[in-house]
């Protein structure tokens, strides 16, 4: 996708939306600031809808601490993982399409992924992370998509896996797969379709594939920075800069965009797959392809806990333990389906409350504060919308 669209893209989000503060989540919102007293992010974006009704949309603190630039609703932040689910989509919307099925082979999209013994790995097994591809510790450091795809085509899987039967959450190196399985499927870039088929019908106006440095320079001080909090005083994580991170579009990892698309994102998918507008951007059948569980209790030998996954979706596995990290909080029902992101994010749907949630931090503490700051602000949403 060229600067030129980028461009194009930055003028709609050019304004300001008012936040939605209602009395009932002044406890939530005092919640964060405290958190920013301890010391835990330097500002946080919380957006709430039910049945597609949004009741909270604010944001508290600072975009970059000490610069006195307020975090606002409109502010862009960095969603890492958690915006996996948007390219799951994007694989369903091929699924009704009939440009793919979740059983294909990978490589009967991507024919050099058949290297070394991977011919028969499907994309359903790298969507719920138990292809057993191992992450290339080298493959962000690329210096372009094609090289990565290249990479990771020529890679081997971890001796003795059998696709299916074990489970390890691998952040990055699937994905890229799956990127470039949208692109040769469709026709066109990552990018572009997954603005013209999700990001532009759902309304997604403030959410970026990838913030090149050209596009940060755009957005200014609409943009929000990723800090490292686990040390006084908290400093901007370069490793998550644009001129690092932004250098090309990464499926699983390069998003940014605000809360308040999120849970547009979900409650398209709590209604059906339907947009405010009479959209339907996806199947109902697709859907619950993708949310429903294909493996519980299936021990993840990355977190060291039994986690159940659909296909991009971490499902509500709090019935395993209350260990489980980057959950959806105690209140949640076991439908509950989303994603989160490396310390500093969530997005879900709980389709028994109708409740869309996304919260987003700008500091990343380490995943055990992490995991406890989430959990106190998330019983504080579920104890608020009752």
């Amino acid at each position: 996708m060229g600067d030129d669209h980028y461009h194009d893209l930055v003028s709609t989000i050019d304004r300001h939306s008012d936040p939605v503060i209602h009395p009932a989540f002044q406890p939530v919102k005092d919640l964060l600031e405290q958190q920013i007293q301890e010391g835990l992010h330097p500002g946080a974006q919380l957006c709430v809808a039910i049945d597609g009704d949004v009741v909270a949309d604010f944001g508290v603190g600072e975009t970059v601490v000490g610069s006195g630039i307020d975090l606002t609703n409109d502010s862009i932040m960095p969603l890492f993982s958690s915006a996996k689910p948007i390219t799951a989509i994007a694989l369903g919307i091929l699924v009704d399409s009939g440009r793919l099925s979740f059983d294909d082979p990978v490589a009967s999209h991507i024919p050099e992924f058949a290297a070394h013994g991977k011919s028969s790995i499907p994309i359903k097994h790298i969507l719920n992370h138990t292809s057993g591809l191992a992450d290339d510790a080298l493959a962000d450091g690329g210096t372009s998509r094609e090289e990565v795809i290249s990479r990771l085509s020529d890679s081997r899987t971890i001796d003795g896996w059998v696709p299916g039967e074990r489970s390890a959450y691998i952040p990055n190196a699937g994905w890229h797969i799956l990127g470039e399985v949208v692109e040769r499927a469709s026709g066109t870039t990552f990018e572009s379709f997954v603005q013209d088929f999700i990001l532009d019908p759902v309304g997604m106006n403030s959410t970026f594939p990838n913030v090149s440095p050209d596009l940060a320079e755009q957005l200014g001080n609409q943009r929000a920075s990723m800090h490292d909090s686990r040390s006084e005083p908290m400093t901007v994580n370069q490793a998550y800069s644009p001129g690092r991170l932004g250098r090309f579009v990464r499926a699983g990892s390069s998003f940014s965009g605000t809360a308040s698309d999120m849970v547009s994102f979900y409650s398209m998918l709590l209604n059906d797959g339907v947009t405010t507008d009479g959209n339907q951007i996806i199947s109902e059948s697709a859907i619950a392809a993708l949310t429903k569980p294909r493996h519980e209790g299936l021990l993840d030998e990355t977190f060291g806990v039994f986690m159940d996954r659909g296909l991009g979706f971490f499902i509500d596995s709090q019935r395993h333990s209350p260990a489980v990290p980057y959950g959806y909080g105690t209140a949640a029902s076991s439908a509950t389906f989303g994603h989160g992101g490396k310390e500093s994010s969530t997005g879900f749907a709980d389709p028994e409350r109708g409740l869309a949630v996304s919260l987003i931090f700008n500091g990343m503490p380490g995943e055990p504060k992490h995991d406890r700051r989430l959990k106190r602000v998330l019983a504080a949403v579920y104890e608020t919308v009752g």
